[in-house]
């Protein structure tokens, strides 16, 4: 094989890998959605109808594929609280409501997901006794 010839193969292979990198760049996962959004309310005593306490909390957890790496963002009656990096198909929001009310809370994940949300919440006065909550009303 001639120098000419080399140098033409040579070129040839790094076009190619060239292109097969490119298109694995391109093929690369594009953002996840999120799947299913649910609260964590194991540690609750109380009225059945109030199912949340203020200054109690709770973990919101928002689901997504188990490779997905891209922050999952929480929002609170429209407003942005967190923006969460997902472990193993799982981000988790730290929920402390303050006031008694109701709340909406939505996760979304990349520019085009529209998200999953809960709610409207009702969240009574609630007693945090330092393992469980315990809502009065």
């Amino acid at each position: 094989m001639g120098a000419r010839t080399k140098g033409r193969a040579a070129a040839a292979t790094v076009a190619f890998a060239g292109v097969a990198a490119a298109g694995a760049v391109m093929a690369a996962p594009a953002s996840a959605d999120v799947s299913k959004l649910e609260i964590d309310n194991s540690a609750l005593l109380g009225s059945l109808d109030q199912r949340y306490g203020a200054s109690c909390g709770y973990g919101v957890i928002a689901t997504v594929p188990e490779d997905s790496t891209e922050n999952v963002v929480f929002r609170i009656n429209g407003n942005q609280v967190g923006s969460i990096k997902p472990d193993g198909g799982k981000a988790v929001y730290p929920w402390f409501p303050f006031n008694p009310g109701q709340y909406t809370i939505k996760a979304t994940q990349g520019a085009g997901d529209e998200g999953e949300s809960i709610g409207p919440l009702n969240v009574g006065v609630g007693v945090y006794t330092g393992s469980s909550c315990i809502i009065l009303y």
